[in-house]
């Protein structure tokens, strides 16, 4: 299911949120900067919600960007019943320090409706390195 353009309805019933994020640096044999995260993802709505797949937007320091789009949410499709929870870890590389990731899930509700929830972007200290 593409979502070029977002002709899809937006459904902003999906609490979602970071509940960690932080960057790592390695440094061998080319500089490669990985941000690590946690979401949660909360169906704050009345209905049930099947996530069917993610669509990110990573941009560098450079501008150079990347979309990224799967069909389902980390090997899943979960239905979230009104007040469910599901969360989920992963990372992104870049080859230059990155500025911005922006995510979207969608889906349908429960009747079969699609959707796309609105962009959950990251804050910019999650691409501030380290301080050592």
């Amino acid at each position: 299911m593409s979502t070029d353009g977002h002709s899809l309805p937006v459904l902003d019933v999906l609490d979602m949120g970071i509940a960690l994020a932080g960057l790592r640096i390695t440094r061998y044999p080319e500089p490669m900067y990985h941000v690590f995260f946690r979401i949660r993802l909360h169906n704050a709505g009345e209905c049930s919600l099947r996530l069917k797949g993610r669509k990110w937007f990573l941009q560098d320091n450079t501008g150079d960007s990347r979309i990224i789009e799967a069909a389902q949410v980390f090997n899943q499709s979960p239905i979230l019943t009104p007040g469910a929870v599901f969360s989920y870890s992963g990372n992104h590389s870049f080859n230059r320090p990155p500025v911005r990731m922006e995510l979207r899930f969608f889906g349908e509700v429960q009747w079969g409706t699609p959707f796309i929830s609105p962009a959950l972007i990251f804050p910019r200290q999650c691409f501030r390195a380290p301080r050592l």
